[in-house]
């Protein structure tokens, strides 16, 4: 059996191919090979032709789920579990897709698990699945936003962001659930993510909040708005005007 483990962490090849090894170190037949990126991953499989193919979603350049664009006019002959950091809303897309993967840190059980399966299923309909999955993926980014966390991605519905303040390249987002993530992109890159949405508005140049989570407008120390959260919201100058135009047309 031939295995190929696909990641461009090297840390996450090498607990792989431990984990592997271990797993099936009864059988001398099993032959491991990794890659690093999903270009280096398709000569591979073109060279080799393993059997199964442990494949990372998201690598720079290349997403995991691209890589049917790859085999267009090939047919796909083996079998793939994909590994992933992403958080419930992703797997929701890999449970209706009924696509195998495998949930960062991962488990040697559930490894084993997936391995067993994959060793068994059969090819039908593999391309569709892929399909589906992507489509799906497709459909999240649309309707939602996408959080880098230390240990993945976040998937979060607009509805649910409170409020974004800007720190220079970074970005504090502010979560109904009263929880916080400082993300590593500048607020113009969320703003531009969310301003088709009528209820985000920026009141002042560091700050852009959902008005559907306002509480009070105070006049107090010029303007500011006061969200259910606790937050004060400062409103710069030639914004207030603006502000109550705004307020007045949505409420």
């Amino acid at each position: 059996m031939k295995i190929l483990i696909v990641d461009d962490e090297l840390s996450a090849r090498k607990l792989l191919k431990r984990m592997l090894y271990k797993l099936f170190k009864e059988e001398k037949e099993v032959i491991l090979y990794e890659a690093k990126d999903l270009p280096r991953a398709v000569e591979l499989i073109k060279e080799e032709q393993p059997n199964i193919v442990l494949l990372d979603i998201e690598m720079p350049e290349h997403s995991g789920l691209e890589i049917l664009d790859f085999f267009k006019n090939t047919p796909i002959n083996f079998q793939i579990i994909f590994t992933t950091a992403y958080n419930d809303y992703a797997l929701e897309a890999f449970k209706l897709n009924a696509t195998d993967y495998l949930l960062k840190p991962i488990d040697i059980v559930e490894l084993e698990n997936a391995m067993q399966k994959a060793r068994t299923k059969s090819m039908d309909s593999l391309e569709q699945k892929l399909e589906d999955l992507r489509q799906t993926f497709l459909e999240l980014k649309t309707t939602k936003i996408v959080l880098d966390v230390p240990n993945g991605f976040m998937f979060v519905s607009p509805d649910d962001v409170i409020a974004l303040i800007a720190d220079g390249m970074y970005t504090t987002v502010y979560l109904k659930d009263k929880s916080k993530t400082v993300i590593a992109k500048p607020i113009r890159h969320f703003i531009e993510r969310l301003e088709q949405h009528k209820y985000f508005y920026r009141p002042h140049r560091s700050y852009y909040i959902n008005l559907k989570y306002i509480k009070e407008f105070s006049k107090k120390d010029g303007a500011t708005i006061v969200l259910e959260n606790g937050m004060s919201i400062p409103i710069a100058r030639d914004k207030k005007e603006e502000f109550l135009y705004i307020i007045k047309g949505i409420f």
